[in-house]
């Protein structure tokens, strides 16, 4: 069986998204399935090669359909992709998508598919796509990131057998430390870390705060755009280093140079795009990147991140409380506390949450 992917991605970018469909995809090749990618370039055309910009193996074809980045992109270029799935037969082929747009022509056109979800519909449009999609018996699966997202979904549908709850996942990382990365020289101290957009909601403050009262410890924050790193900057202390954007083929060799890593989220989390708080359902790849760099996780005590972890896996403190993160850090000290919290995670990823172990999940017992 073929799988065809369809992403509204632009690839290569920064945005995890784009990360989490390539990563699919080789995970896809891996088990079996030859696949093709069919995502979106905004600009003139890629000036790296995005397999190796993300670190995949160059294992399935990627399709990239040129677009401006306008709003109704999304749209504007369904001919352009219906002019693609002609190509396959749709006795032949299985469609995958995270792209409503995409998968809502795909089932019209005959074609079998799977739907992910990440997120609740968050406009009128998507709401109508989605509800017919969820009545159409070309939809063979819908695939969501948590609990609290299929309960989103069984509560507006009679959907619940087709459902499949699947967290995001995390590659295995090299043995070898990438010899790109740049590192500044540290003390011999406890090293303290952080990857991941500087977004509002995501903790930085809290990473900041607890900087400033731990001056015996460097801090290290991977991540950020050029404008917002200036503005974290002004309010850091000096044993605080902005890393930047790393891409993500090396990004891990950033995690293996700290000893505690930390997932400050707070209880809201807008996405700029849908105006909807995430937090309920999201399921951060951050999470299963932290679980598979074998280090001690400190992490927001979050239901949904209860879905995957335990005490036996990460020290658990009130998102907004920084005297809390403040004595999680200080726990950690203990080397071998940190290393216990470390070795449980590493175990439960390498079982459940690595990028092939969810390709078979999401395909478990869907026929050739």
């Amino acid at each position: 069986m073929r799988i065809v992917y369809l992403s509204a991605s632009n690839i290569p970018s920064r945005r995890a998204n784009s990360i989490q469909v390539m990563r699919m995809c080789e995970a896809f090749a891996q088990i079996g399935y030859k696949t093709t990618l069919i995502g979106k370039q905004f600009g003139s055309g890629a000036r790296v090669d995005p397999y190796e910009y993300y670190g995949v193996t160059k294992n399935f074809e990627l399709e990239l359909i040129p677009c401006r980045k306008i709003k109704g992109a999304n749209i504007f270029l369904l001919p352009s992709l219906y002019a693609r799935l002609r190509r396959y037969d749709p006795r032949e082929v299985l469609i995958y998508a995270r792209d409503i747009y995409g998968v809502s022509l795909a089932a019209r056109m005959g074609f079998r598919v799977v739907y992910e979800a990440h997120a609740a519909p968050y406009n009128r449009v998507i709401r109508l796509l989605e509800a017919c999609l969820l009545q159409s018996p070309r939809l063979v699966r819908l695939v969501v990131i948590s609990e609290a997202l299929k309960t989103f979904y069984t509560s507006r549908s009679n959907i619940s057998e087709k459902v499949v709850v699947c967290p995001d996942a995390a590659a295995v990382p090299s043995m070898s430390l990438n010899e790109e990365l740049s590192w500044p020289p540290c003390r011999d101290t406890l090293q303290i870390g952080y990857t991941g957009h500087l977004y509002p909601g995501r903790g930085v403050e809290i990473i900041i705060e607890c900087a400033r009262r731990l001056p015996a410890y460097d801090f290290h924050i991977v991540g950020g755009t050029e404008h917002a790193i200036p503005l974290w900057k002004e309010q850091a202390t000096a044993n605080v280093y902005f890393h930047g954007f790393l891409k993500p083929s090396i990004v891990h060799a950033a995690r293996a140079r700290c000893d505690v890593l930390l997932m400050p989220y707070q209880k809201e989390i807008i996405n700029p795009h849908s105006n909807l708080n995430t937090v309920p359902w999201m399921s951060p790849m951050k999470l299963f990147e932290y679980m598979a760099s074998r280090r001690a996780i400190i992490a927001s005590d979050l239901p949904v991140l209860r879905e995957v972890l335990d005490e036996q896996m990460a020290v658990f403190v009130e998102p907004d409380n920084p005297d809390q993160w403040v004595e999680a850090i200080l726990c950690c000290e203990d080397r071998s506390f940190r290393q216990s919290l470390a070795d449980s995670a590493y175990r439960a990823f390498l079982d459940q949450y690595t990028w092939k172990k969810r390709a078979q999940k999401v395909l478990a017992g869907i026929g050739a």
